[in-house]
């Protein structure tokens, strides 16, 4: 009788065969790791970014993002770290997902319910170049447990790992002033007035227009965030007889 084999043994533990096509990851696809019904995490293919219409980014931006992925591809270190970290609503996701895109990588934005611990064993068992995605990074994970993961203490592949953080001081004493796990840093505050007319001009029709909603958000809000900008041009849109202290009222902004 031929023997079948439907089990594989690996150190001390035995598992059943999985079945399945053989895969690999494909370039500038979009993956998120999270967690099967076992707690074991795994990979799902999702859509791939879309950025709004109005989605700017400066000469600033682009070499800031260009020396990012640059760097990564000449390195031989395992892990390249970039840290977006500010403001809430201020374009750090944005630009974080930019960044992946632009890498040509296959992209794996890690799922808040993946254990720190169990993350840097799947991508010991990672062979592609990847780029990651860890969003809220000082909500979603207790960093000490993921420092080997930056240290590259054990053979994982070649990672770009860019991660969000509204609050540094959460993970100050273990990423700040450390470039071997973090090399490069972006803050993000308001953005400027030349940065909030450009958001504005799809919402009004007159350049005049324009400079006037950007210099009342300037004046009025207490943050002036991409979002927050946004937001406000839509609502002029959606009520173009109100005026501007009508709609800044009655939305979630606070005023200075």
């Amino acid at each position: 009788m031929e023997n079948k084999y439907s089990f594989i043994k690996s150190g001390d533990n035995i598992m059943p065969i999985p079945s399945g096509n053989k895969y690999s990851l494909i370039p500038g696809k979009v993956y998120e790791l999270h967690n099967t019904q076992l707690d074991t995490p795994c990979l799902s293919e999702i859509e791939n970014f879309t950025f709004p219409e109005n989605y700017y980014l400066s000469e600033i931006d682009e070499k800031f993002m260009n020396k990012v992925i640059n760097t990564f591809n000449k390195t031989n270190k395992l892990t390249t770290g970039a840290l977006f970290s500010g403001l809430k609503g201020s374009g750090k996701t944005l630009m974080a997902k930019k960044t992946a895109e632009k890498s040509g990588l296959p992209v794996i934005v890690i799922n808040g319910s993946v254990h720190a611990s169990d993350i840097e064993a799947f991508f010991c068992q990672v062979s592609d170049d990847v780029c990651i995605i860890m969003d809220e990074l000082d909500k979603n994970w207790y960093l000490p447990q993921l420092l080997g993961f930056f240290d590259g203490v054990k053979q994982t592949c070649k990672k770009l790992v860019l991660c969000t953080a509204n609050e540094e001081k959460d993970i100050d004493r273990y990423l700040n002033d450390r470039c071997s796990r973090i090399r490069y840093k972006k803050k993000f505050d308001s953005i400027s007035k030349d940065v909030a007319k450009t958001i504005l001009s799809k919402y009004f029709d007159t350049d005049e227009a324009v400079d006037g909603a950007a210099e009342f958000c300037c004046s009025a809000m207490s943050v002036m965030s991409y979002d927050n900008v946004v937001i406000f041009g839509e609502e002029h849109k959606n009520n173009p007889d109100e005026d501007f202290d009508e709609l800044l009222n009655d939305l979630n902004i606070a005023r200075k």
